[in-house]
């Protein structure tokens, strides 16, 4: 595994767990969609095969599901937009390990001996709608809100900074390992 490719993997691991580490003192319900989200990044980044991978798309397609519908209410949207776009990443990668054997160099997103069945235009798609998805969530959030923003205290956001900054880190390390 080259050393581009080691640092993607880690930093996609990195905001795995900062994502838990956000929820890790609430209710499971509230922890339980990034704990999943953790165990499909880390079984990509450890090279799971193409089986594996849509396994867990369609397990993280189901607690976008779940999370859409009965999930904590706060930071529901934000939430639903990055495991949506965690379960397409995940099918993305699942079907360039496919029908053959993977590269064990390259972490489950390789075919071994084919040209990368992706590119940097996906990157730039995929990355580019997530961050317009978000950004239409917040807009949506703040055009249904009648009042000012609250002033929520500075551990609050430091937790919010945290939870933002993990699932960007996972979301642009998923799609450059695609890349």
């Amino acid at each position: 595994m080259g050393p581009v490719h080691q640092l993607t993997a880690l930093l996609g691991l990195l905001g795995a767990c900062a994502c838990v580490m956000d929820r890790v003192g609430e209710p499971v319900h509230a922890w339980g969609p990034p704990a999943v989200v953790l165990s499909v990044m880390a079984s990509m980044a450890c090279g799971a095969s193409g089986a594996v991978l849509a396994a867990g798309a369609g397990v993280v397609a189901a607690v976008a599901l779940w999370t859409a519908l009965a999930g904590p209410s706060d930071g529901r949207g934000p939430a639903v937009v990055d495991l949506v776009t965690m379960a397409v990443l995940t099918a993305c990668a699942s079907r360039a390990g496919r029908g053959r054997a993977l590269d064990h160099h390259r972490p489950g997103m390789y075919m071994s001996g084919a040209q990368k069945p992706y590119g940097f235009r996906l990157f730039v798609l995929l990355v580019v709608c997530w961050v317009l998805a978000r950004a239409g969530v917040r807009l949506a959030a703040l055009v249904r809100s009648s009042g000012p923003p609250s002033t929520d205290g500075v551990g609050a956001r430091r937790v919010a900074a945290l939870h933002e900054g993990g699932s960007a880190a996972m979301i642009i390390a998923m799609a450059a390992m695609l890349a």
